[in-house]
Formats: C-alpha cells, sequence, structure tokens
C-alpha cells in the first residue's frame, strides 16, 4: 500500500509513495489545505470559491492542475469536490489521535505557514495553537512525573517567557524549581506570575498556581528513601491504555491496590515495572519491589513472613527490630509506612492471602499475578491480553531491527501470529532470530508452523516451561479438564462440552471453567462462552496422558454427534434415525425445547461441528465422519452454505468408503448429491443414481423414496415434467409402506409443485394441502411453512390474490416460529414481488427492506454489500437473488431508479448462471419497467419481448399476464408532451 502522508502543521508538507510531492503557491495550496481539513468529505464549491478567489471557471482549472501532481485523489462530486484521503494520513487530525509526546512531533511551526490565506489562518490557527500548547502541558505534566524535573527547567523558563499568563506553564516552572530543591527561585516564580496576572488582566493566581505555591510552602524535603525497582525495558511495546489506567490509581489518603493479572508471558512485570518508574517521583520515599516466586521454576513461593522481612529490611529497619509473628511483622509494615508516600510492587503472587499482609495503609500497591485475585480489595484490576498485530510488530523490530522486519512485512505478521501475540513468545522468537543472521522471515515461520512449543526457547525462557508451572498449580480434577480440552479443536466450547469430556455435570464443568478462567489458561469473549490462547491449546494437547487420549477424543466426538443428533430431529421432526456411533452419552446434554433453540444451538455450534467432521477423519473415527455431516446438513442447507454443505458431505463419502458400509455410503452419496444438486453441480446425479443403487441393494425403502425425491427435484428443475412425476408418485408409495408420514408429506408436496408448474392448480393445490396437514401433525413447523409459501404462489399465479395473501401472512408465521430466518427473507423477496406484480410499490418496497434487515441480522452483518458478499462466497444462490431482488424493488418504490437497474442486472447475471430460469421472466419485466421509467423506450420494448417470452415458456398465467402488461406499457405511444 503507498505510503502518504499531508501536513498542516508547519509549512505544506506533501508526500506520495515515500516521495515529497510539491504544491505551487497560490490557488492550489488553498484549496488542497481546505480539503485537507476535512478529509473523505465533500466541500461545496461555494466555499472553495469563497477560500480560493476567482470564479467556477477558475476552480475547475485549480482543482484539473492539483489533480495533475495528486493523481487519483481529488473526486467531483455533487456540489463539490472530496479528497480521498484517510484524517489518519492527516497530521491535523492525526494529532488529536496521538499520545502528548508523538503529536507534538508532527509540529513543525506556525500552521498554514505556507498557504496564503487569510480566512484559513484566521479561522484555524488560534485553536490549532491552543491545541500544541495544552498538550505542551500535558507533555510536561508527564514529565514531571517521571521526575524530569531538572531537566525541565530551562524548557519552562523559555515556555513561560513566549506564554507570559499562561499559568499552567508558570505552576510546571514553579513545581519543577521545588523538586529541584530551588525554593527561593519557585516563590519568586510565583510572585512574577501572581503580578503580572494583577497587573496586566486584573485577576488572581488560579488554582494551579495556588496549589503548586503550597507545595514549596510546606514542602517535606527529606532525602528519598530505597528504590529496589528492576530496570525498565527500552523495547516495551504497546499497552498504552493499561498503563494509563495504572497510573491513574492515585491513593488518597489510604492504601490504592493495583491488581495486573495475565496468562503466564502476557508481560504481567514489564507493565508494572514500567508503571512503578513513571510512578516514583509521586512517591518519592520509598519505591519497593518483591518477587513472591509464586510461579518461578526451582524457587518455593515466598511466605508473607519472609516477605515482610525484606520489606522492612529495605526501609532501614535494622534486623533485631523486626519481630518474629506474621502478624507482628505486618503491624511493624503498617506502621513504617504510615506516613511515607512509598509504592510497592507484588510481583508474581499466586493468592490473596500471599499478599493481604503485605498490604500497607497507605501509598499504592501494584500486585501482578497469573490468577484472578477475585478476593483482593483492589482499587483496579487490569487483566493483560496479548498484544495487537501492530504492537507485536513493533515489540519484534525492537529486537531485531526495523530494518530486517520491513524486508518481508508480510512473513513477520505470520510469525507473530504463531506466537500468539504472546509477548514472552515474540521476546523470544526475537532474540533467536537476532543471534541466527542466517535465518529469514520465511525459515523462522517454517519452524513455527511445524513445532511452535520447542521453538518457544530462547536459553532459561521457554514458553512451554511457563505454562507447565501454571499447569502445575492446578487441582487434578481442573488438570484433567485442561488437557482434555486440549483435542478439541473447534474455536471456542461450553461448559456442555467440558462437562461431556470429563463425564460430569454442566454445573461442576462450568465451576472447573472458571477456575480456569480465574487461572488465565482458557479466555472467555463472551458469556457462556470459552476458548484457548493458541498457544495454551498446544500446551493442553501435548499434556494429554496417553491412556486416556482415546476416550477423551472419543467424548469430544460423542458430545457433538449426540447433540447434533437431537437438534436436527427438533428442526426436522419425523427425519429417519440411524444407529448412532456414540459410545459416551453426555451427562447432562442441552435440551432443545423448540426448533428455534435447536437451530440456535446448531449456529453457535457451527465452527465447531465442522471442525468435529474434520478431527474424527483424521483420528479415523469414521462412523462420526459421516455421520455428523448427517445430522448438521439440513441447518447448513437452511442457512444456504453450499459451499460448505458440499465439504462436509466430501468428508463424510470418504469416510464411509472407508468403513465398507453400505448404508453409510448410500447415505454419504446422497447427502454429497443433494449439496451437488442445490450447488448446480452436474456430478448431483450421478451421485443420487449410485446412492439409489444402494439403497435398492441394502433394502432401504425410506431412504430410495428420499433419493427419488432428489432425482425428482433435478428432473422438474430441467421440466422433464413427466419423469419428475413417476419419482415423485414412487416415492408417496414408498413413504406410506414405511409409514414416514413426514417424507410422504415431501413428496406430495414435490407432486404440488409440478402441477403447479404445468398449470394445473386445483390438483397443486390439493396435494400441496394434504402435505400441510401430515406436517402439520407431526410438529414439522419450518417444512409447513415452506409448503404454505408454495400454497400462496399458486394461488398469485392463479390469480387469487385475497388467498395469496392469506397464505403469505401464514407461511411468515410458520417461518418465524421455526427460527428458519432465510427462509423467512426468501419469502419476504417473493412476497415483494407479487406485492409490486399487483401493482403496490410502496408495499413492495416497505417488504424489501424488511429482507434486507432480515438478511443482514442472520449473516451478522452490517450492509447488504458485505451479505451479498458473504452470499457470494459460501455459493448461497437463493439468497443472492432474493435480497437483489428486494434491493431493486426498495429502490425502484424510493425512486433510486438507476440503482434500482444495477441490483436487477446483477440479479440477472446469478439467476443464469445457476439455472433459476424461473426467475428470469420477472428479471426481464422489471428491466423493461425500469428502462422505460429512465425514458429508453426502445431498450424497453425489448426486454418486454424477453419477459413474454420467458413467462410463456413457464406456462404460468400471472406470470405471463404480468410480462405482457409490461411491454404494453412500454410500447404504448408516449404521451404528448
Amino acid at each position: 500500500m503507498d505510503v502518504r502522508s499531508f501536513g498542516l502543521l508547519g509549512p505544506l508538507d506533501v508526500v506520495l509513495d515515500g516521495r515529497h510531492v510539491h504544491i505551487p503557491p497560490g490557488k492550489r495550496r488553498v484549496v488542497l489545505a481546505a480539503l485537507l481539513l476535512r478529509p473523505g468529505q465533500v466541500v461545496g464549491v461555494d466555499e472553495l470559491v469563497e477560500l480560493a478567489g476567482g470564479s467556477r471557471n477558475a476552480l475547475q482549472t485549480t482543482v484539473g492542475r492539483l489533480r495533475e501532481v495528486l493523481p487519483g485523489l481529488v473526486l467531483t462530486k455533487p456540489g463539490g469536490y472530496l479528497l480521498d484521503v484517510l484524517p489518519d494520513e492527516v497530521d491535523v487530525h492525526r494529532f488529536d489521535r496521538l499520545e502528548p509526546r508523538e503529536a507534538l512531533a508532527l509540529w513543525r511551526g506556525r500552521p498554514f505557514a505556507d498557504i496564503g490565506s487569510d480566512a484559513l489562518e484566521r479561522d484555524h490557527v488560534p485553536a490549532l495553537t491552543e491545541k500544541y500548547l495544552a498538550t505542551l502541558e500535558a507533555r510536561i505534566e508527564t514529565d514531571l512525573r517521571d521526575g524530569e524535573h531538572e531537566r525541565l527547567v530551562p524548557e519552562l523558563r523559555s515556555l513561560t517567557r513566549q506564554n507570559p499568563t499562561r499559568e499552567r506553564m508558570w505552576a510546571q516552572l514553579i513545581v519543577a524549581l521545588h523538586r529541584c530543591d530551588r525554593q527561593t527561585e519557585a516563590l519568586q516564580a510565583y510572585d512574577d506570575i501572581r503580578g503580572r496576572l494583577a497587573g496586566e488582566l486584573g485577576l488572581d493566581p488560579g488554582k494551579d498556581l495556588q496549589k503548586a505555591h503550597q507545595q514549596v510552602l510546606t514542602a517535606d524535603n527529606r532525602p528519598r528513601a530505597r528504590n529496589d525497582l528492576p530496570g525498565d525495558i527500552a523495547d516495551f511495546a504497546g499497552r498504552a491504555s493499561d498503563l494509563d489506567e495504572i497510573l491513574a490509581a492515585v491513593p488518597s489518603g489510604c492504601v490504592a491496590i493495583t491488581a495486573i493479572d495475565g496468562m503466564a508471558g502476557i508481560g504481567k512485570t514489564t507493565i508494572a515495572v514500567r508503571a512503578a518508574h513513571r510512578l516514583a517521583a509521586r512517591f518519592p520515599d520509598a519505591q519497593l519491589f518483591v518477587d513472591l516466586h509464586s510461579y518461578t521454576a526451582g524457587v518455593e513461593p515466598r511466605t508473607p513472613s519472609d516477605a515482610l522481612l525484606a520489606l522492612l529490611t529495605a526501609l532501614g529497619v535494622p534486623a533485631q527490630d523486626i519481630p518474629d509473628g506474621l502478624d507482628a511483622r505486618a503491624a511493624r509494615w503498617r506502621a513504617e509506612m504510615a506516613h511515607r508516600k512509598a509504592l510497592v510492587v507484588l510481583d508474581n503472587a499466586g493468592s490473596t492471602s500471599q499478599v493481604r499482609p503485605l498490604l500497607p495503609g497507605t501509598g499504592l500497591v501494584l500486585v501482578t499475578s497469573r490468577r484472578r485475585l477475585v478476593d483482593l480489595d483492589a482499587a483496579h484490576t487490569i487483566s493483560l491480553d496479548v498484544l495487537s498485530e501492530a504492537d507485536s510488530l513493533n515489540l519484534l523490530a525492537s529486537i531485531i531491527g526495523r530494518a530486517k522486519l520491513d524486508q518481508d512485512v508480510d512473513s513477520a505478521r505470520e510469525i507473530v501470529r504463531l506466537c500468539g501475540y504472546l509477548p514472552l513468545a515474540v521476546r523470544i522468537v526475537g532474540a533467536r532470530w537476532r543471534t541466527r543472521p542466517a535465518w529469514s522471515a520465511q525459515d523462522l515461520t517454517r519452524r513455527l508452523t511445524g513445532q511452535r512449543l520447542s521453538e518457544l526457547t530462547a536459553g532459561e525462557r521457554s514458553v512451554a516451561d511457563a505454562f507447565t508451572l501454571s499447569y502445575q498449580q492446578l487441582t487434578p480434577e481442573q488438570q484433567r479438564l485442561f488437557r482434555r480440552l486440549g483435542l478439541h479443536t473447534g474455536e471456542d466450547f461450553d461448559a456442555y462440552l467440558a462437562a461431556a469430556v470429563v463425564g460430569t455435570t454442566r454445573a461442576e464443568a462450568e465451576r472447573l471453567l472458571e477456575e480456569l478462567l480465574d487461572a488465565h489458561l482458557v479466555q472467555q469473549k463472551e458469556n457462556g462462552r470459552y476458548r484457548f490462547h493458541d498457544l495454551l491449546a498446544d500446551h493442553a494437547k501435548a499434556s494429554v496422558e496417553e491412556d486416556e487420549r482415546v476416550e477423551a477424543v472419543t467424548r469430544v466426538l460423542d458430545h457433538y454427534l449426540h447433540n447434533a443428533a437431537a437438534s436436527a430431529q427438533k428442526i426436522a421432526p419425523g427425519r429417519p434415525q440411524i444407529h448412532s456411533a456414540a459410545t459416551y452419552v453426555p451427562v447432562d446434554p442441552p435440551l432443545f425445547a423448540t426448533p428455534v433453540e435447536a437451530l440456535a444451538w446448531q449456529e453457535t455450534e457451527r465452527s465447531n461441528l465442522r471442525a468435529a467432521v474434520y478431527l474424527a477423519a483424521y483420528e479415523g473415527y469414521y462412523q462420526h465422519a459421516w455421520q455428523l455431516p448427517h445430522h448438521f446438513a439440513h441447518f447448513l442447507l437452511l442457512r444456504g452454505s453450499g459451499r460448505e454443505r458440499v465439504e462436509v458431505q466430501s468428508v463424510a463419502l470418504a469416510a464411509a468408503r472407508h468403513l465398507g458400509d453400505l448404508k453409510a455410503r448410500a447415505e454419504a452419496l446422497r447427502g454429497l448429491g443433494s449439496a451437488y444438486k442445490d450447488d448446480n453441480n452436474p456430478k448431483a446425479e450421478e451421485h443420487l443414481r449410485e446412492a439409489l443403487g444402494l439403497m435398492r441393494q441394502i433394502g432401504d425403502l425410506r431412504g430410495e423414496a428420499s433419493t427419488l425425491g432428489l432425482l425428482g427435484m433435478i428432473a422438474r428443475e430441467r421440466r422433464e415434467y413427466d419423469k419428475a412425476m413417476l419419482y415423485f408418485e414412487r416415492g408417496v408409495v414408498l413413504m406410506r409402506h414405511v409409514g414416514a408420514q413426514t417424507g410422504e408429506a415431501n413428496a406430495l408436496h414435490n407432486i404440488g409443485i409440478v402441477h403447479a408448474e404445468r398449470g394445473e392448480t386445483g390438483q397443486a393445490l390439493a396435494h400441496l394441502q394434504e402435505a400441510v396437514t401430515l406436517l402439520e401433525a407431526h410438529g414439522d413447523v419450518r417444512a409447513s411453512a415452506m409448503t404454505l409459501h408454495d400454497m400462496a404462489h399458486v394461488h398469485f399465479d392463479a390469480f387469487n390474490d385475497e388467498e395469496s395473501l392469506n397464505f403469505s401472512e401464514r407461511s411468515l408465521a410458520a417461518y418465524r416460529e421455526s427460527g428458519d430466518r432465510r427462509g423467512e427473507a426468501l419469502a419476504l423477496a417473493d412476497f415483494a414481488y407479487w406485492r409490486y406484480a399487483m401493482g403496490d410499490l410502496a408495499a413492495a418496497g416497505r417488504t424489501a427492506r424488511e429482507v434486507g434487515r432480515l438478511c443482514r441480522a442472520y449473516m451478522i452483518l452490517p450492509d447488504d454489500h458485505a451479505v451479498l458478499a458473504a452470499m457470494e462466497d459460501v455459493r448461497d444462490h437463493f439468497g443472492q437473488v432474493a435480497l437483489l431482488v428486494s434491493l431493486s424493488l426498495d429502490a425502484h418504490a424510493a425512486g433510486r431508479l438507476s440503482e434500482a437497474l444495477g441490483h436487477v442486472r446483477r440479479c440477472l447475471a446469478v439467476v443464469r448462471s445457476t439455472s433459476q430460469w424461473w426467475s428470469e421472466n420477472r428479471l426481464l419485466g422489471q428491466l423493461s419497467t425500469l428502462h422505460l421509467a429512465l425514458g429508453d423506450r426502445d431498450a424497453a420494448v425489448r426486454y418486454g419481448e424477453k419477459a413474454v417470452t420467458a413467462a410463456e415458456q413457464l406456462g404460468q398465467p400471472r406470470a405471463v399476464a404480468v410480462a405482457k402488461q409490461a411491454l404494453a406499457t412500454a410500447s404504448a405511444p408516449a404521451p404528448p408532451a
């Protein structure tokens, strides 16, 4: 990506792709400055003309010349111009987002110095100057806190001369002089500013000056006591907000405790030490550090009594004056600290009981621990997360050198990702890479990809060893759960999986998970869902004992298989049962009272179910590997995930072939054939015919009928209605023979559709009604919704508008009851079009907008473009068509005709590429209407003729009538002007 920056805080500075670009003086600089003040926003023509002077024509000339030096950046928009840059590329805007020291580095002199616009200087320079001075004061305040008062005195002397009435700078000068033990000069500075304020402005000193003066008058200038802090590190990276929160913990008469917790290697000690150094000036009497060694290899944890002995000795208390008992030592410690402004770092704590005796009565205490010290009365608790990618890269660059990292940034990104963005891991990798100049970034990436934990070792530092110390602190039952969860290959997990892998109740598993969470051995991004850090997942898996591995993997797979089967049965009641491969039935599985709950479970566990399929195949659990897709492929169908269905059903077929089980192979072939059919893959029929042969060979009548139904659907899509009818009617006979009434209903539904497409309305409605009756009797709400939807369609085609709308409402109610939001969206898209065909464009627009809302909701995406892209990625062709039709109707109803035209054209391309021929006449008719509205009568007639031809091939009266109406309207003479 090109590196771009634009500077207004001083002389104009433009850098494109690392090259300084000269903007000639005059109007071009004025226009560019005005656009930079509002990057990415339209600046009106009149405003630019007023700023630059001249006329609109002159402005166009200026913009044209500006484009010559800034190609592609200055865009013409309705009413004005827009500079296509980001706010962070302009120093004026970036200034507000940076820490004071970084922001001040952007200031290169007087803003707009060489722009040549009195108006811009008048309107912006005073505010920018004030912002600069306030930021400068904030930086000085930080430096004062860090004890840099001696260095600040000359700078503040100069600043107060330049800004003679700026009270905060004078107050900072007084404080700096006071801390340098220059009390007389501090008091003289106070008198100088007080006199100036009174003489020139008639004002008394403000609160900042009064406070600084009082500090000088009441100062206790005893020499500072002991500083035991370890040295700060030079390569500290990130953690800005965490550090700010620690620095904000200021005690007021009592002890302030900040507890910093996080997983091993996260950088707790590093940030505590940095914060302590930054706070040292505010606690001049003592800065003490004690390592409690709760997680130090080969060292026993320090007892509170031993820690108190070290702390009291550090304060200078003679050994003979330190009492022996814990309570007595704690009392002496509090007494010694009572009149001191002191800061204490208690590092590597293991429990609250280890910390509590060490707490003084006043001052600031920073406690670091791998555990959440939930029963510690801390004023602030900060749980550190891993670094961001950017901070991880900065940390790596600080170790190996920026130039080396910049040679292959993409590989460096992969390196820090493989390190899990864990500071300890990044430091170890950086140290190893720095000492091995022959390694390239790609070499290191390959090593980490192979054996991460074994590579993350350098000298005495090891990620695996750090994790082992945390693991050893767990109870045996916590260790067992931690290990076994490492065999789960999905993204996250809940308490039900945890219960299944150790064979206990959900409540007991949740207790153990919360204890692991407090120990930072698992993470929680949302309530009830847990996950491992990548490196901890590797460590957990490596910790599994050989004699428990088979049972643990089996329990993971059994959990998903059992619950996938139970939820699938609730989503589609009456579906055929298969003998489960599960060995361990969960003690406390989730219960699904409604289809909505079952769908929600499969939605939540979607990625985990997919991971379980691949885990089963990899580990040789071939029964699980074909049965899992069998149970959750229907959910993927409801979600329109064509790509994922094909993937998991392909795994299922491979697993079934490994087994040599004809039933398994037949079911997997049928499942993959169904997925191929919906994905418009010509291999669908081949797989289904092979499945049909196997079903007949093993005597599975219901499986035979179901496969015949799929073959019939392929024939119907080819308009081979007689062949389709033979398949469906044979399916009805077989389903009735085995008493599978929901299967019978499905076959009757398909027969009804064939009658409808032949224009045989009465027979179509009779078969569809019979199907609905069977489905409602068996509680299959979702299948009922589909059948009611098609009944509404049949009534629409027969011009029975009132009945059509009635069945539409019944269908929507059933979709909502089933929780199938995608099905509801597809149905609403149809209903929106029907409203349009009935002549109610406003109602069509309202319904169409609801389709967009539903699609965004069930896809969990922010806008329609993202939804369409996601649908394209998963190959949800039906979803694409429904949303594009709805977007076109919404735009049409709102008068955005060109936009509507674009949506229809895109939709027509999808329809033609996926053979959804039954939708083509609608889209051609819409194109005719839109072209006519846009004034292109020839195109309107041309598309109207095509719409009529397509509709007549369907043989549906309503479709033909709508198409002919569009053609007639397009062909009618234009009204007189």
